[in-house]
């Protein structure tokens, strides 16, 4: 939303939370229900040309389709999708993809899947989940420690939602990098975790406001890139690019990454971490100085390039699919960037 911003646009919202960003909306609308979400969209859709919307939940894709019909155009960013985290289809899902007229998706194998299992026609695109350019600084000669994990985690007695999203298992992981030698932190994106997780040795912070989180990674020498996927079965860890990826290299942290597949190849690819098969792999980190330095620099070059303002132009390209209108050309400052990032 900032990136379109910047490049000129005016983005309205409709929320059910102002939560930390919803100030950047040029205005803003609150919902509690399906009753409010289509009354206040009759009143405003005529002002739009576009309606983009961004899952989860997936059912007000179809409140949108009930209230403009084939008048307005309507963009589905899809970031957790069931068919990939739970192998199955909700009624939801298939009703938000016969609705939709284009789709953002995370990951070119998500793309993949999903335009087989749906049968897709419509323009469609990847974009990553980058971060806004200048949303954290910090001094790149400042002296870091420690090791940091952000985001959401299950607490261990959970038994229900540990079967159901196994991979937010956390605590034996983060238990084991404590005993592996590390001094291990943790900004817990619940407060259940935040509660359960005490007892292992980590240090802990409590639910934290978004850009307060961000300053407050810059104080670490790596991000924990990890997941409770040893098998690699789970596909919505092992095809997906997170946001703490490029959360952590905003903040310029080189990430260790483990049982994460296409987080893992990205890794790789920008040479801005080290990866592992296991996580006994990681040990106490005392192995890794003599190619910190070289990893840290390919961090500061990367977070200048990775940011949603180099990459804007796929969204505005796909809107531009979508309406019929004439598709932007990519600067030539940046078309390697781009041909490096996605092949194309």
């Amino acid at each position: 939303m900032r990136a379109m911003k910047k490049v000129g646009y005016r983005v309205d919202g409709l929320v059910n939370m102002a939560s930390y960003g919803t100030n950047e909306f040029d205005s803003l609308f609150f919902y509690h229900d399906e009753r409010q979400f289509k009354n206040v969209l009759y009143d405003i859709k005529d002002k739009y040309d576009a309606i983009c919307y961004s899952t989860e939940p997936d059912s007000p894709v179809k409140w949108i389709k009930d209230v403009v019909g084939d008048t307005k155009k309507i963009i589905v960013d899809l970031h957790d999708l069931d068919s990939i985290r739970r192998e199955f289809i909700p009624l939801p899902e298939q009703e938000m993809f016969n609705a939709a007229d284009g789709l953002i998706y995370v990951s070119n194998p998500i793309r993949d899947i999903e335009n087989e299992l749906h049968r897709v026609t419509m323009p469609n695109t990847v974009l990553y989940p980058y971060c806004n350019e200048g949303i954290v600084d910090f001094d790149a000669d400042a002296p870091r420690q420690g090791l940091v994990y952000e985001g959401g985690a299950n607490p261990p007695d959970d038994t229900q939602l540990n079967a159901a999203f196994n991979y937010r298992s956390l605590y034996g992981i983060m238990k084991r990098l404590v005993e592996l030698g590390n001094e291990t932190h943790m900004y817990c994106g619940n407060l259940s975790a935040y509660k359960t997780y005490q007892d292992i040795g980590l240090v802990l912070y409590p639910p934290t406001q978004y850009d307060e989180m961000m300053k407050g990674l810059v104080k670490f020498k790596y991000g924990v890139l990890i997941f409770n996927n040893e098998t690699g079965e789970n596909r919505q860890v092992t095809l997906t690019t997170t946001n703490k990826f490029f959360e952590y290299l905003q903040a310029g942290l080189p990430m260790l990454s483990c049982w994460c597949q296409e987080s893992m190849e990205h890794v790789k690819k920008h040479k801005i971490g080290f990866t592992f098969n296991h996580i006994d792999e990681i040990g106490d980190c005392s192995s890794f100085e003599n190619k910190y330095k070289e990893v840290f620099e390919n961090v500061l070059q990367k977070r200048k390039e990775l940011v949603m303002e180099n990459f804007i132009v796929r969204y505005e390209n796909l809107i531009a699919d979508v309406l019929g209108i004439e598709r932007k050309g990519i600067p030539k400052k940046i078309i390697k960037l781009h041909e490096f990032e996605y092949g194309d």
